[in-house]
């Protein structure tokens, strides 16, 4: 591990840069990564095309990480990280790295320039990225589901991480990628407090979802963090938060496009779905929309989280990221500053602006 390059990205601390060296398939990595068992990741994600027909991926990363007990003031470290395993593809991603021990100021803003700091800390990180891009153009991003009361709690949340691991390094296709998960070593009933929202290049998109260790998988083109594959048909109360009614949206043809559930998300669902709608092309059999990247930049802006976003919750953007599973590319913007992104291709080169 000795070989590994970690350095800052931003000025503040949130986020860093880091080429993986080692063999995270190694089992005392992964027996680390099950003795954590901790992930919740936020999110939106919508799908897009670029006026040059290329996929774009778009992902806000939402999650209020506290400094500690004491102090509630919110902190974040977020590290891109470029993975080439053997004989697997080679991904960027970007990993939540508070996750890996939450309340130390080692895994924190700033952390790994403190000198306390060994790279050797960061063996398991591979297994806390959120959302990656391969070499094949395939993308894959964990999102939250608000778990309704009566609904079975995931089993193994750590599992969530590995999933998405072995999707990036093993995948093609969206369709390489539902037989995967229907043949994965761990059951959907695991990894149920998230749903992941996968992309390819040829412009195929869905979510797939576990709910009472069934297994859902449906063509969508949005997620946020409610679940898409049910249909739940009543208004609920949870610790005193109404989850919204479900809401059927049919398109041109009469058909049905959109099915919300019920759970945390509905406002900035509704918000990305409004702003694509804007943007279809018609004389496209699917509609697909195309739009500038500078439109899907402004989409990711309008449903970003912090103190002023009351309606539509409370919580903290860590990142936003656009992939282009065409190109093989992707831009991030760190912690809500978007005057600033860093660039990266699959292979870790950074892309100069």
């Amino acid at each position: 591990m000795s070989e590994n390059v970690i350095r800052r990205l931003d000025k503040d601390g949130h986020m860093y840069f880091m080429d993986y060296k080692g063999d995270y398939y190694d089992p005392k990595i992964i027996e680390e990564v099950i003795r954590r068992n901790t992930q919740a990741p936020g999110c939106s994600c919508f799908l897009t095309h670029n006026e040059k027909g290329e996929v774009l991926t778009c992902r806000n990363y939402d999650l209020g990480h506290r400094v500690s007990a004491e102090d509630p003031s919110y902190t974040g470290l977020n590290v891109v990280m470029h993975c080439k395993p053997q004989g697997k593809y080679e991904s960027i991603g970007i990993a939540d790295a508070v996750w890996l021990d939450p309340f130390s100021p080692l895994y924190q803003t700033g952390g790994p320039d403190l000198p306390d700091f060994d790279p050797e800390m960061f063996l398991s990180l591979p297994y806390a990225c959120m959302d990656g891009l391969n070499e094949k153009g395939l993308s894959a991003n964990l999102l939250k589901v608000v778990i309704k009361k009566g609904d079975q709690p995931a089993m193994a949340e750590y599992s969530c991480g590995i999933l998405l691991r072995n999707i990036l390094d093993n995948c093609a296709s969206v369709d390489e990628t539902v037989e995967l998960v229907k043949n994965f070593r761990y059951r959907p009933e695991d990894w149920q407090s998230v749903h992941v929202f996968v992309t390819d290049a040829n412009g195929k998109s869905v979510i797939m979802e576990s709910r009472n260790g069934k297994l859902s998988i449906a063509e969508t083109d949005i997620a946020s963090n409610f679940y898409l594959c049910s249909n739940d048909a009543e208004d609920s109360y949870r610790n005193g938060a109404l989850h919204e009614r479900a809401v059927i949206l049919s398109g041109l043809d009469g058909k049905s496009r959109y099915s919300y559930g019920s759970g945390h998300g509905y406002h900035r669902f509704a918000c990305m779905l409004s702003q694509l709608e804007m943007y279809q092309d018609r004389s496209s059999e699917e509609y697909r929309t195309v739009m500038p990247e500078s439109q899907a930049k402004v989409i990711l802006r309008s449903v970003i989280q912090n103190t002023n976003t009351r309606a539509a919750g409370v919580t903290m953007t860590q990142y936003s990221a656009i992939y282009n599973n065409t190109a093989g590319t992707m831009k991030v913007w760190s912690y809500q500053d978007f005057s600033t992104s860093f660039s990266f291709d699959v292979t870790g080169k950074e892309i100069s602006e």
